[in-house]
Parts: structure tokens; C-alpha cells; sequence
């Protein structure tokens, strides 16, 4: 017990005998001690079991203080049976109540403030682990030292604030850290972090195998995700004979965890380790996959849990648990990165290059801790990582001008008028008068704001922001969008080009061609279509490239036999005109190019990219268009119907 903390205090009695309860909790009322009580029979703590999962947390951490030590023996026999016969039943609800206290109070690791009680990787995890060993699912793992720091620094803290106080905040940390002969309080931070990191990998563990352990009776059926991945069961592993000479495949495994959510095994992550180096430029399916994890925080951090992810950016070492200046910040530089990432996926479907903002939201503050303005050295870090990429030199521009410009606009709309043209003026210099530019660095501004903490995004800001942007818009003529040039013979041939394979086609039903990779778990990345001529490019995510057999895929698409194309499900989808030009935007899935193209009226050509697992398509319809009808078919079949 901490200093302040309340007692949870259980009168047990046996069936038929009802106990005179008042003797005994008048007086405790009355002490002034924070008393959480309850009557029960054994019979009664049993079902607790099945009731409530908190509540089944605390029958499971009964301890004998008075009476009778029989009765208490028997109920907490009582209790452990119940629990480990009814925890296949539980095991989901137990798992969902962590997740929600997970999200309420964040992690003790990225915190600035860390709640060391219910954060993930806090006390209440210890608990759940003893929960998940006394229902003989795990093993109990050695972490009494870091539970004792964490009960300490605890107890201190409660005796430093006068109350019942389970968030460390800094005004406090400093004396803690004094208490227990440490230099300051970074190097507190630097402890508790590392002990509530230890603490959650062995709670990410003690899960996975709990799962196995209650899933041991089903059947675990192999499915392939992408070359040498494979989903076995509910976890991503490797196929029975990887390739571990091919570095991408860290970022396929990373990808298809992230498309999918299904965890990966540790044993897996493990392999990974093995992997030589990623070359000095990434293939272009490797960015891809890249692009695609992003959003996916979750699975970044279990890449840098497993020593992969400086691998991908060594840069992200500097910044890994690093503490901010600014007080307004709640999570650590590296984790307000990724929330700013996931702030941006969120709204991914809006702005036309999102492969650059979530590259721009992952480096914006990469740069601080180095004695220099952080956004030129994130703008050299971002230009070095664009590069690797395989981005062009346009591409490079715009994502190291949202980094070096990332502060401009909150600078902008706070020291200056937002409606003065030299204001305007200012801007249009910042983004190099690039339309595209100005679109992305609105949306980063808002993700890095909201994701700093309470407060920073509010109506001031925001009301700036939208006037100023607004104003340097309409200063701007917006890009046409341009018709593709397309190369196809007569006949439907295959060109390789590194990891990725053009098909060329002329005359040729799409949907078919369509129809034709879904059956073959061929990954979609670009489409051109003019008139009867199109190419497509795609990969393999099952068979290699070097056992492509090219004949075998033009007879399958000459027999007809692949046809059907599934449905995809809603997904938030995003359209505009320019001029006779349609542009959709919506997220990559199986079936979306198919479901499009069955509501669009004849078109003159179509252009399809796939930038930030973002689906990007234009198409120019010519002569007179009824464009209510085409918005509204297409955001039936895309988006929510």
C-alpha cells in the first residue's frame, strides 16, 4: 500500500449465516479511511469470477487478515477454480478491459507524464500478468525489480503530493528522483521508462502465449499475406523456407501486420533479426510497404522493441523516449511523431500525396536534441530518408520543404495578421507557391498540434490556419490533371521491371485483367488506361518474381475463367471534378478498382497510383456528365453507401 491509497476490504461469511456488519464498519467510516467494502459468501466470490474483470482481479489478490483462515482458504480455492475454468470465456473480456484502460491512460514509456498505476506497462499490468499465471496460461516472469521501483517511486510520490496520486508529473519527479539517490529527474524518467518497457514486452509475450495456449485445439490454417509471409492462425510468421538473403522482407512482414492487424510471433521478429541491411535505395515495393506501416504506430513500435526499426531510420535512435522542452507536450519526441502519423492517416484520403505527409509527420520533429533549429536538421534527415525511398527530386522538395516549414503556419497565425496579403505572401514563399505543398503542410499542422496535447489545437489556431491557408489557396491556380501516356501491343505481354511487372494490354476487358490478379494475390500499385490500350503495374505477393511463369498468366487470363472480383468494404472516399476530370480518393482494398470502374460511364482514360496505401484515381469523362449521379454511384460502391 502507498501512503494515500483506499483499502478494498471483503467480509466473507459462510452460506445461512448472516454476520452483524455495522460493529464493523461504523468504526472504519469513521477513522477516515478510504474503505471500498462488501459482504460475500464464497459461493458469491466465485461468480465474481465471470462477472466483472476488474472485480475478478481483486478476488484473485485476496489476502487472510482476521477471522477465520479456513473460510478464507476455501474462497480463494473456490475463486482460483472458477477462474481457470471459466478464463477461454473471460480471456476476451479481460483483454478488452486492458485495452480500454490502455487507452485511457496511455503508456508509462512515452508519457511525459506516465500514470504509474494504470499505464500500459504499469502496476495494473503486473497484475494482469499474475492474473494470466495463476489461470496456468504463462509462465510468471522475473520482474520484481522493476515492480518494486515502480511501487517506490509510487509511494514517494504520494507523500510528495500529500494525496492519492498515481500520475508522475515533474514538479514531483525532481524530489523522487533525490529520494532515491538518482542525479535528476530525467534519469527517473530514464528508469521508469525502461522498467514500464520491460514490464510490456512481458505482457505482449504472456498474451501471445495465452492465445496459443486457448487456441491450442483449433486448427491452425496457413494462409499467404505476401512473398514468404504467411498468416498462421491468428498470428503473421514466415513460410517454411524464407528467403532470408532479401532484406524487404522485415518491411513485407511489418506491412502485412499493419493491412491486417494480426500480431507477428516474437519467434518471428526474432528471424527478422538475421537480415542484412536494407540497400542504399529501397526497391519500390519495399518503400511501398513502408508508406503502408506508417499509420500503423502499434506496429512501429514493435519494430523498435526488436532493434528493427533504426534499421528502416537510423535517425529515430536520437530520438527514441527522448523528453521535450515544451511543457505543452504529453508523449515523448518519438511517440508524438507517430501520433502525428496516425493523426494524418486519419484524414490520408483527403490531400493528393499522402506517401509524403506521413513521411513529413514522421520526421517533422526527428531533429530536436542536436543544439540547432530542429526543422532544418529534420529537413536534412527527411531529404537523406526521401532519398533512400526512390523518390524523385520533386517529391524530395515538397517533403523536406513540410519539415524545414512544419512551424510556419501556428508562427504565422499568431504573430501576424492572418488576413494581410504580406501574411499570404509569406506563406506562398514557405511552400514555393506549390499548391500540393500547401495542402499537405495544412493538414500536418493541425495532426502535429492535436497530437502535442490539450489546448494546442484551438479555435485561435485553427481559426488562423483556415483563414490564412484559405487566402494563399485562391491565390493558386490548382494542377490539371495530366492524361497518361500508355505503350501496349496487340497481344497482353508482361514486362518486368526490378520487383514490380507491367501487364500491357490492348483491347482487353479490365475487370477481367482485374479478376486476374485478385485470383492470383497480385498486388495493385498503378493503373493507365487510353481508350482500348492499359497497363497495369503489380507484384506477386505469393509466387516469387524469378518463378514467374509469364505463359501460364496469359493463357489463365485467354481461358476466362476468373471472372468474379469481391466486393470491397466502405471505406472513407474522397471526390472532386477538375473540369471533365473525376478524381477519387479512397483506401487501397481488394475490389475497389473493379466497383469503380462497374458505376463510371465511358471515359476517354484513367490514371490509378497507390501513394500511402491510398487509392488515387483519375478519370476524364468527356461531353455532358450528370455529376450528382456519378458522386453518387461511386461513393455508393466505395465509400459508405
Amino acid at each position: 500500500m502507498a501512503p494515500h491509497s483506499d483499502i478494498d476490504l471483503l467480509l466473507l461469511h459462510p452460506e445461512g449465516v448472516e454476520p452483524d456488519v455495522e460493529k464493523l464498519w461504523y468504526p472504519l467510516w469513521d477513522s477516515g479511511w478510504r474503505i471500498d467494502h462488501a459482504v460475500r459468501t464464497p459461493a458469491e466470490c466465485a461468480g465474481m469470477m465471470n462477472a466483472d474483470s476488474t472485480a475478478a482481479l481483486a478476488m484473485l489478490e485476496m489476502r487472510h487478515l482476521a477471522g477465520d483462515a479456513e473460510l478464507t482458504a476455501r474462497t480463494r480455492e473456490l475463486v482460483l477454480r472458477e477462474w481457470r475454468v471459466e478464463i477461454h470465456r473471460n480471456f476476451d473480456a479481460l483483454v478488452d478491459a486492458a485495452i480500454a484502460r490502455w487507452r485511457l491512460s496511455g503508456s508509462v514509456v512515452t508519457m511525459t507524464h506516465p500514470d504509474l498505476k494504470n499505464g500500459r506497462g504499469g502496476l495494473r499490468d503486473l497484475d494482469l500478468l499474475r492474473a494470466l499465471a495463476l489461470a496456468q496460461l504463462c509462465d510468471v516472469p522475473a520482474l520484481a525489480a522493476e515492480r518494486q521501483l515502480l511501487l517506490d517511486v509510487r509511494a514517494l510520490l504520494h507523500t510528495h503530493a500529500r494525496r492519492r496520486r498515481d500520475v508522475l508529473d515533474p514538479e514531483f519527479a525532481t524530489d523522487i528522483a533525490a529520494d532515491l539517490g538518482m542525479a535528476d529527474r530525467h534519469e527517473l524518467s530514464g528508469e521508469v521508462a525502461a522498467a514500464a518497457r520491460r514490464i510490456d514486452a512481458a505482457v505482449t509475450a504472456a498474451l501471445a502465449a495465452s492465445r496459443a495456449a486457448l487456441g491450442s485445439r483449433v486448427r491452425r490454417v496457413r494462409r499467404p499475406l505476401d512473398v514468404d509471409v504467411v498468416a498462421a492462425g491468428s498470428e503473421i510468421t514466415l513460410s517454411r523456407r524464407p528467403n532470408f538473403s532479401d532484406p524487404a522482407l522485415v518491411l513485407r512482414v511489418a506491412a502485412a501486420s499493419a493491412r491486417t492487424g494480426l500480431p507477428v510471433t516474437t519467434h518471428t521478429w526474432l528471424r527478422l533479426r538475421e537480415l542484412p541491411d536494407m540497400p542504399a535505395v529501397f526497391p519500390a515495393a519495399a518503400a511501398e510497404d513502408f508508406f503502408e506501416l506508417l499509420a500503423h504506430p502499434e506496429v512501429v513500435n514493435e519494430l523498435d522493441r526488436h532493434g528493427l526499426w533504426t534499421r528502416l531510420v537510423p535517425e529515430w535512435e536520437h530520438v527514441r523516449g527522448r523528453m521535450p522542452r515544451e511543457r505543452t507536450h504529453i508523449h515523448t519526441i518519438d511517440q508524438h511523431s507517430l501520433e502525428t502519423v496516425a493523426l494524418c492517416a486519419a484524414v490520408g484520403v483527403s490531400v493528393a500525396r499522402p506517401d509524403l505527409l506521413f513521411l513529413a509527420a514522421l520526421f517533422h520533429d526527428i531533429g530536436k536534441g542536436y543544439g540547432q533549429p530542429h526543422e532544418q536538421v529534420g529537413a536534412e534527415f527527411v531529404a537523406r530518408m526521401a532519398a533512400r525511398l526512390g523518390l524523385n527530386l520533386p517529391d524530395r522538395s515538397r517533403v523536406q520543404t513540410l519539415v524545414a516549414e512544419h512551424t510556419t503556419i501556428a508562427r504565422l497565425a499568431a504573430r501576424h495578421d492572418p488576413t494581410s496579403d504580406d501574411t499570404r505572401d509569406l506563406l506562398l514563399d514557405a511552400v514555393h507557391y506549390d499548391r500540393d505543398t500547401l495542402d499537405l503542410l495544412e493538414v500536418l499542422t493541425e495532426a502535429d498540434a492535436r497530437a502535442t496535447g490539450p489546448g494546442v489545437w484551438n479555435a485561435r489556431l485553427e481559426s488562423g490556419l483556415r483563414t490564412l491557408v484559405g487566402r494563399a489557396r485562391r491565390a493558386l491556380v490548382p494542377a490539371t490533371p495530366l492524361r497518361p501516356h500508355v505503350h501496349a501491343p496487340e497481344q497482353l505481354t508482361l514486362r518486368r521491371d526490378g520487383d514490380v511487372v507491367t501487364i500491357a494490354a490492348r483491347g482487353h476487358d479490365p475487370r477481367g485483367i482485374l479478376a486476374l490478379l485478385v485470383a492470383k494475390a497480385w498486388k495493385l500499385s498503378a493503373v493507365r488506361i487510353v481508350g482500348e490500350h492499359a497497363e497495369y503495374d503489380a507484384r506477386p505477393t505469393v509466387e516469387k518474381l524469378d518463378d514467374l511463369d509469364t505463359g501460364a498468366f496469359i493463357q489463365a487470363h485467354k481461358s476466362g475463367v476468373h471472372t468474379a472480383v469481391p466486393v470491397p468494404p466502405p471505406a472513407p472516399t474522397w471526390l472532386s471534378w477538375h473540369g471533365q476530370v473525376l478524381e477519387v480518393r479512397t483506401g487501397v482494398r481488394v475490389g475497389a478498382l473493379a466497383a469503380l470502374l462497374g458505376v463510371l460511364p465511358e471515359f476517354e482514360w484513367l490514371s490509378l497510383t497507390t501513394p500511402g496505401a491510398t487509392m488515387i484515381v483519375h478519370v476524364s469523362l468527356p461531353g455532358v456528365v450528370d455529376r450528382r449521379k456519378v458522386d453518387r454511384d461511386v461513393t455508393r460502391v466505395l465509400g459508405n453507401g
